[in-house]
């Protein structure tokens, strides 16, 4: 009889022991989080910003290249009339060269203005992901995030593991204090 009463308790204390202290040795659940660049740059009042200047650079540029263009057109229009003879041939091969100065100076500056314009995007859009990284990593810390991934390269990620509207949040009233 007391061997079963000894039994019983050991039987109900391991039971208590195996429910009761479970609990405090499971690892915490890892906080992991997604961001997606593309929309931050898009929808955060920074990435706006760039656009824009980079928008309002590249029409200008556009404006001197039409400029050069219309003088272009002139000259090949006073060529085409200058077939019926008006014009003499030293003046018409004056005209001609001028006309391919023109056109090699034009293809000059669209290809400056390219690499102007790209230099542009890359450093502004450098300077708004240095910007979104620094709040991300503050952000992960703060929150207790064990990974924070862009989602370009995932597969599949359930839609809440996505912090991004929260970095644009946090971007934004960074962005408006500078």
């Amino acid at each position: 009889m007391q061997f079963r009463k000894l039994m019983m308790c050991i039987a109900i204390g391991a039971t208590v022991i195996a429910f009761g202290t479970s609990n405090g040795f499971c690892a915490d659940v890892a906080k992991i989080g997604t961001v997606n660049f593309q929309k931050i740059f898009n929808n955060s009042a920074a990435g706006k910003a760039v656009k824009n200047q980079i928008t309002k650079e590249g029409r200008g540029m556009n404006a001197d290249l039409e400029k050069i263009q219309k003088e272009i057109d002139e000259l090949q229009k006073m060529l085409k009339d200058s077939d019926s003879g008006v014009m003499n041939d030293t003046a018409r091969e004056n005209k001609q060269w001028e006309l391919g100065r023109k056109i090699n100076e034009v293809k000059a500056l669209k290809k400056r203005f390219d690499r102007k314009i790209q230099e542009l995007q890359v450093r502004l859009i450098n300077g708004v992901k240095k910007d979104v990284l620094e709040i991300i990593s503050a952000y992960g810390k703060k929150e207790g995030f064990l990974l924070v991934l862009e989602d370009i390269n995932i597969v599949y990620a359930p839609q809440t593991l996505d912090i991004t509207d929260k970095i644009i949040q946090l971007y934004d009233a960074s962005y408006s204090k500078k």
